[in-house]
């Protein structure tokens, strides 16, 4: 998995949005569609210590259906779905010691999934 990573939510977005919109964005090709479909092939499954829950991850996501993502301590979240070539990012300012029982990012991806019917 990945770690380290230093940006706001529209930065997080602008750099996942390449795979949401199938390897292009702001008409420039950064990735192939074979290079998109290689970041969501699975790399691993089974049980993940941290989060006590079976997982399948990808080149740096976990893997869910036509949609990826990845999550950070304190409460950070990338959700990227392929169907909906849309990518949903939330970066709080203010890192909580609350560990991962922080879900206002979950809030913010179902308001986004609502927008879109």
């Amino acid at each position: 998995m990945t770690t380290s990573g230093f940006g706001n939510a529209r930065s997080v977005a602008a750099v996942q949005s390449v795979l949401a919109c199938g390897g292009t964005a702001r008409g420039v090709r950064l990735l192939s569609p074979a290079g998109c479909d290689l970041a969501r092939q699975q790399q691993y499954r089974g049980f993940d210590q941290v989060l006590a829950t079976s997982m399948r991850c990808g080149m740096g996501y976990a893997i869910f259906d036509r949609s990826c993502g990845r999550g950070g301590w304190g409460g950070s979240l990338v959700m990227v779905d392929l169907d909906a070539r849309m990518t949903v990012s939330y970066v709080m300012n203010q890192m909580l010691d609350q560990g991962l029982g922080d879900y206002r990012a979950l809030g913010i991806v179902m308001a986004a999934y609502e927008g879109l019917s």
